[in-house]
């Protein structure tokens, strides 16, 4: 009999990290969270991750399902199942423009730290007392940054090598966001993936905590939070070995350490200050002075989103002569002109990015006048 539906499908979830969360299950992708039925979730992770509908229900009355055609169509609903079409250039040019690769998946995190006994409940148990050691570090970094030039630095002797350096300061960054798939972990929301992307002009870790929305306001600042805590116990360590053994490049690592952390903290920006701004004013913006100190923010965001605009435009003019000295002489690509490729890539992020910000301010601005 031939296949009335010409389509292919593709099982969204076959791949899914899945958690036992309530009544429910969590199938967790490298980009969101569904909120699944048991039953659900085990047919999601069963089917065949690729296929035409009919060879669907077949696998499905093959499971003794008595009505396939309505559990295929219910598939389709909650995005199980989608249909499997070619890229298209626009998808290709947003892979380019907010590239998202996978780095450590939550299955790893599950077994790393379940092979030295240590689970989500054992992270649940452990919260407190992470988050007070990693004060020190926090502190004490911070306070050797503002206490004038060449503190930071912790005495060292010799020259930083650079590759060191730059080694600490990604481990201190992966090492952050294992914050926020631990601390997810330990809210009862599983271990979550972490990722490579670029945000407007600056290349990125980042950690998929989609779903947090349905958690309590602590349990929400405690993820936005949480990559923080194993960052400021690195943080600590290296300032040790820095004060103790007068190395460079645990001082360099520690100095651009506490600048990612400050960055971070800003709510201008999509990174952990804007989440944390964003859950606790969803929590609070029945206020009246939540709602003005709102119409402040987004004040700040949109004269931001002007200054990050202005200065994309200002690193123009270099590009532009390296630019006509790429026209003059080719080999010069060869040369260091590579970084004319990149900057016109980052400028173009920058660009977008930038603009993009203006669209999804006005959009909270028109709801907080709505409301």
């Amino acid at each position: 009999m031939p296949d009335s539906d010409p389509l292919t499908y593709k099982n969204h979830l076959k791949r899914a990290y899945f958690v036992k969360y309530g009544e429910k299950v969590l199938a967790i992708t490298d980009t969101s969270c569904y909120h699944l039925a048991e039953e659900t979730a085990l047919l999601a992770a069963n089917l065949p991750e690729k296929g035409k509908k009919e060879a669907y229900l077949c696998f499905l009355s093959g499971l003794g399902v008595t009505k396939p055609e309505k559990i295929f169509e219910k598939l389709l609903d909650i995005g199980a199942l989608h249909i499997n079409v070619a890229r298209t250039w626009k998808d290709i040019a947003g892979m380019v423009i907010s590239p998202k690769l996978r780095l450590i998946g939550p299955q790893l995190q599950e077994k790393v730290l379940g092979s030295i006994g240590v689970g989500a409940a054992g992270l649940k148990r452990s919260a407190g007392a992470l988050c007070w050691l990693s004060f020190p570090g926090l502190i004490w970094g911070i306070a050797l940054l503002f206490s004038g030039p060449g503190a930071s630095q912790a005495s060292p002797s010799g020259n930083a090598s650079g590759l060191a350096v730059l080694l600490l300061v990604i481990a201190s960054s992966l090492l952050h966001e294992l914050g926020h798939s631990f601390a997810a972990a330990a809210s009862g929301i599983g271990f979550r993936p972490i990722g490579f992307s670029v945000y407007l002009i600056y290349p990125v870790f980042y950690t998929n905590v989609s779903g947090i929305d349905k958690l309590d306001l602590k349990a929400k600042a405690f993820i936005d939070c949480g990559g923080f805590i194993p960052q400021s116990i690195f943080l600590f360590f290296l300032l040790m070995v820095s004060s103790a053994f007068g190395s460079a490049a645990a001082a360099e690592a520690a100095r651009w350490i506490v600048y990612i952390v400050l960055f971070n903290l800003n709510p201008l920006l999509r990174t952990d200050g804007y989440w944390l701004y964003k859950d606790i004013y969803a929590e609070l913006k029945a206020s009246p002075w939540a709602r003005a100190m709102h119409y402040l923010y987004l004040s700040a965001f949109f004269v931001f989103s002007v200054y990050f605009l202005w200065f994309i435009y200002s690193r123009l003019g270099g590009f532009w002569g390296e630019l006509k000295i790429l026209a003059r002489s080719p080999e010069y690509l060869f040369q260091g002109g590579y970084r004319i490729l990149l900057g016109a890539y980052f400028i173009f992020l920058g660009l977008t990015g930038g603009l993009r910000r203006f669209k999804e301010g006005r959009k909270e601005w028109d709801e907080l006048r709505r409301s």
